[in-house]
């Protein structure tokens, strides 16, 4: 790793999706990563074509932590166009490996990194997705870990959209509409106040009572 990214901040979301977005994917991308600045997100993608890319640039626009994961040695980047991306990452985020440098580019090693990009993140959202490709790869490892799957409904004719559909009329993914929505399903719209604690048992005890208690 090497950036200034807390990896262990307490909210984590990965956003994946298509190489190939619509303009209704990318503006809805970046519109939900705006709305969620409020919340202190730090925003994890895998920094390929399309919708990570939009996702790291919402999130740099919007004052966020971005994390890229890399499906190859932190001596490159790839895409090489995301280059200039990179380097701004690494001033508010960072880029996230398992592999060592001078590792050749192998197409197996792409779906092989969403785990970890399931696996850093409370929740992952996909925004959008055809019904094969490496954002359905990343929802059901993060359903495996028992993590939140979200994913931004469109229409039914559109192909797009067809993975995220999917995905939500097979309950593997909440639907999502906006960012309150995705605060209101993670908790973290909850005021201190709300939570319940428990009231202290046993408030009134004789002294057998105590001793056996306290045994």
């Amino acid at each position: 790793f090497k950036g200034n990214a807390n990896l262990s901040q307490q909210r984590i979301i990965s956003v994946v999706g298509t190489r190939m977005p619509t303009d209704y994917g990318k503006a809805m991308c970046e519109q939900l990563i705006r709305d969620l600045a409020e919340e202190g997100v730090m925003i994890v993608s895998g920094l390929a074509y399309g919708v990570d890319t939009a996702a790291h640039r919402a999130s740099l626009a919007a004052g966020l932590p971005t994390v890229g994961v890399l499906a190859h040695g932190l001596d490159q980047v790839y895409p090489y166009v995301n280059r200039a991306l990179a380097e701004k990452m690494l001033e508010n985020g960072g880029l996230l490996t398992e592999f060592m440098s001078r590792t050749k580019l192998n197409r197996d090693y792409f779906p092989r990194r969403n785990r970890i990009i399931a696996g850093m993140a409370d929740a992952t959202l996909v925004i959008e997705s055809a019904t094969k490709g490496g954002a359905l790869i990343t929802a059901d490892i993060a359903n495996s870990y028992n993590r939140d799957v979200f994913a931004l409904p469109g229409r039914v004719t559109d192909e797009k959209s067809s993975g995220c559909n999917e995905l939500i009329k097979a309950n593997k993914a909440s639907l999502i509409r906006n960012a309150n929505d995705i605060c209101y399903l993670m908790g973290w719209d909850q005021s201190p106040q709300l939570v319940h604690i428990q009231q202290k048992l046993f408030t009134e005890m004789n002294e057998e009572e105590k001793k056996v208690f306290e045994f």
